[in-house]
């Protein structure tokens, strides 16, 4: 994979229609993805030589994904869609702080899926932009989907 700009790490964020576009989510400056899979131990003696060395085995448990982000506060269509999302308008879909994103990472894949707004930050110096910071964790399954 030859080298990326950073900026074209997106975090796009869906309409919440019933056939859902995906925006980016503007004025992020600094972008994470994280893919958890968290293990459990299957450690048994081995039975044909019980006193000899243990080696540890695991098994994939739990699986998730989390997102988080920080920049300049922007606004349009696809920061409107976050604060109903992160914030709660009273409609179904946004009430419990999860809604539909995809992360692209260039060259690459998309993971997409429901997420959870863990967070919002928003932060301002006297002299300077007002800024913000989130945190998305996964609330069911990620898809990825492999860059062609």
């Amino acid at each position: 994979m030859a080298k990326q700009q950073g900026r074209l790490l997106l975090i796009k964020i869906g309409d919440g229609a019933e056939t859902e576009a995906f925006t980016t989510l503007c004025g992020i400056q600094s972008k994470t993805l994280t893919v958890n899979n968290n293990n459990f131990d299957v450690t048994t003696m081995d039975c044909t030589a019980p006193g000899g060395q243990l080696w540890q085995e695991v098994m994939t448990g739990m699986r998730s994904v989390e997102v988080s982000g920080n920049g300049i506060f922007e606004g349009g269509t696809s920061l409107t869609r976050f604060k109903a999302i992160a914030f709660g308008t009273g409609v179904a879909d946004t009430a419990d702080a999860i809604g539909n994103f995809e992360v692209i990472v260039p060259e690459f894949g998309t993971f997409a899926g429901a997420f959870h707004v863990n967070s919002v930050e928003f932060g301002g110096e006297q002299d300077g932009a007002v800024t913000y910071s989130l945190s998305l964790a996964s609330s069911g399954a990620v898809t990825f989907t492999a860059a062609a």
